[in-house]
C-alpha cells in the first residue's frame, strides 16, 4: 500500500512539474514575438516555399499539397523559436529579457522604428536611458556574438527545414533530376 503511495505521488508530481512551463523560455518566447524575430522566420519559410514553387514547376504539384506542406508553418518557426533561447540564455536572465520586452513595448521604440525624426526629447532619453541601463549595455556588447548564434542556428535550421520539405516532395513521388 505505501509503495502503492508512493508511486501515485510520484507520478503525479511528475505530471504537474511536465504541465507547468519554464518561465524564461516563454518570456524569450514572447521577446522574439514582439521583436520582429518570429516575423522574419515566416518570411524565410514563405521565400523558401516560392523557391521551391518555381523549382518544382514543370511537376504541376497540386496546390493542395504545398498547402499541406506550408501548414506546418507555425510548428517549423516554435521549433526554431525554441532553439533561439538557448542563444538568449547565454546571454541574458530572465530579468534582462523582461527589461528588454518592457523597453520594446514603449512608446519611445515603437516611435523611433516609425519614424525617428519624431521622437520628442523624454523618447529619446528614455531610448539613451535603456541603453545605458546593465540590461541594455548587455545587448550592446552581444551584438556580435547573438547574431553569430543566431546566423548558426538560422543556418542549421533553414537547412534542416529544406531538406525535410523535399523529402516530403519526394515521398509524394516529386525529385528534383
Amino acid at each position: 500500500m505505501k509503495k502503492l503511495l508512493i508511486i501515485t505521488l510520484l507520478f503525479i508530481c511528475g505530471q504537474t512539474s511536465k504541465a507547468q512551463t519554464d518561465p524564461y523560455i516563454d518570456t524569450v518566447k514572447h521577446y522574439l514575438t514582439i521583436n520582429g524575430t518570429l516575423e522574419q522566420y515566416e518570411g524565410a519559410i514563405d521565400a523558401m516555399f516560392d523557391i521551391l514553387k518555381k523549382r518544382f514547376k514543370e511537376y504541376n504539384i497540386p496546390e493542395a499539397i504545398w498547402n499541406e506542406l506550408e501548414g506546418n508553418k507555425k510548428k517549423h518557426v516554435d521549433d526554431v523559436k525554441s532553439i533561439l533561447v538557448s542563444a538568449f540564455k547565454a546571454y541574458f536572465s530572465l530579468n534582462d529579457i523582461k527589461n528588454m520586452i518592457v523597453f520594446y513595448e514603449s512608446g519611445a521604440l515603437k516611435q523611433m522604428q516609425t519614424d525617428k525624426t519624431k521622437l520628442t526629447d523624454t523618447q529619446r532619453q528614455q531610448i539613451l536611458n535603456f541603453y545605458d541601463s546593465e540590461t541594455g549595455l548587455k545587448m550592446i556588447a552581444s551584438r556580435d556574438g547573438l547574431a553569430k548564434l543566431e546566423g548558426e542556428i538560422s543556418q542549421q535550421w533553414s537547412g534542416d527545414l529544406y531538406k525535410s520539405v523535399l523529402s516530403k516532395l519526394a515521398e509524394k513521388g516529386y525529385c528534383l533530376n
